[in-house]
């Protein structure tokens, strides 16, 4: 009930006065596509009926949230943006109302607005469904052990594997990684889209990924989300390593997995403690986690790197600035941060969640490696 009622303030607070304000302006804006808008906004809003069984994990919900999901989460976003563009209109239009209708003002910015969203649109699947971008990163540590300096780790993020997420795909995306020659590849969570059922999918995409190279992964929000035990106990019985606020000895280097921050039982909390606790003298740590959080603790305990993904960078912005749209919210979002001599990596994003849509952040693999810094 709690749920719902949030739900519902959420969507009387926000989404209701936005989609109201799109839907006014774009039909008095532009009278002749009237059809055309309410049927979009008919579509961007369908997936309201089936929120309650978002999570339900039936045939229904899986295909009603994988065709609705989308143009919803297309709609809702673009009538947020078009909201704020005609209020800004609106801001200029006082200056000259008594000249000219506002209407009439408003006609040939918003079809400057609605062409840049459509070719937006296009380019932003392409860049989610099409490229590849390969991120290596040498990182310099200081009291590096000399074996492992050159050590290489793949690290690849947020799959979000759902029903209609092509096998050809991950299965690029693993030859892509195979090819990189790496010592590990970390899976930094939300491997599926909230459901135990897309697991064999992800295993199925691994295959061009070579036997000899070990694979770890954690929890991400999204497998907190759905049922956690069943997808910690399909993947402990796959290849996949998961670490569980545990750790992994490989050859002197200490992978520290933790569980994600959107658990709320004891037992899946993340515990970065229980995850070095077993830790051989002499090993050197790296902390894995789903979500930047870990970042603060982990220099708290002297951890000179930690490895994290979630944000997708916004899933729109521009690498050569340092620039995504998950900036706005969030304090690290992408690539690397040293503070005080700890360093952080963000990966934005292997895949996407629900809309296809990747503008200016193509999904990424990181190769990682391993250098010895001076002193």
């Amino acid at each position: 009930m709690l749920r719902a009622a949030i739900i519902i303030a959420i969507v009387a607070t926000v989404f209701a006065p936005v989609n109201f304000v799109a839907f006014r302006a774009l039909t008095r804006i532009h009278p002749r596509r009237r059809r055309v808008v309410i049927a979009l906004l008919v579509l961007g809003n369908l997936m309201w009926a089936v929120f309650p069984i978002f999570n339900a994990r039936t045939p229904f919900s899986r295909v009603g949230r994988a065709v609705l999901g989308p143009p919803w989460f297309a709609w809702q976003s673009f009538a947020i943006i078009d909201s704020a563009v005609v209020l800004l209109l609106a801001a200029a239009w006082l200056f000259v109302r008594r000249r000219v209708r506002f209407t009439q003002f408003a006609r040939w910015p918003s079809r400057a607005f609605l062409w840049m969203t459509i070719i937006g649109g296009v380019v932003g699947v392409y860049q989610a469904l099409v490229p590849l971008r390969v991120e290596r990163v040498p990182v310099a540590l200081r009291g590096l052990p000399p074996a492992l300096a050159g050590k290489r780790i793949a690290l690849i993020a947020d799959l979000h594997v759902g029903l209609f997420t092509r096998r050809s795909r991950l299965e690029r995306i693993f030859a892509t990684t195979n090819a990189l020659r790496p010592d590990v590849v970390l899976l930094a969570g939300d491997h599926v889209d909230d459901d135990p059922i897309f697991v064999p999918k992800l295993i199925d995409g691994m295959r061009p990924l070579d036997t000899s190279i070990p694979l770890l992964a954690v929890l991400g929000n999204h497998e907190i989300y759905a049922a956690p035990a069943e997808i910690i106990a399909r993947l402990r019985a796959t290849r996949v390593r998961l670490l569980v606020n545990e750790g992994a000895d490989l050859g002197g280097l200490w992978i520290a997995g933790i569980s994600d921050y959107a658990a709320r039982t004891p037992e899946l909390r993340p515990d970065m403690a229980a995850a070095l606790r077993a830790r051989p003298p002499g090993a050197f740590p790296i902390v894995l986690s789903h979500q930047p959080k870990a970042f603060d603790e982990a220099r708290r305990r002297g951890i000179a790197l930690t490895l994290c993904a979630h944000t997708h960078g916004g899933q729109c912005g521009f690498r050569p600035l340092r620039w995504s749209l998950a900036g706005l919210f969030l304090p690290y979002h992408m690539g690397l941060y040293d503070v005080g001599g700890a360093q952080l990596y963000v990966n934005t994003g292997t895949g996407y969640w629900l809309l296809p849509w990747r503008l200016g952040m193509t999904p990424e693999i990181t190769l990682i490696e391993l250098r010895r810094a001076p002193g």
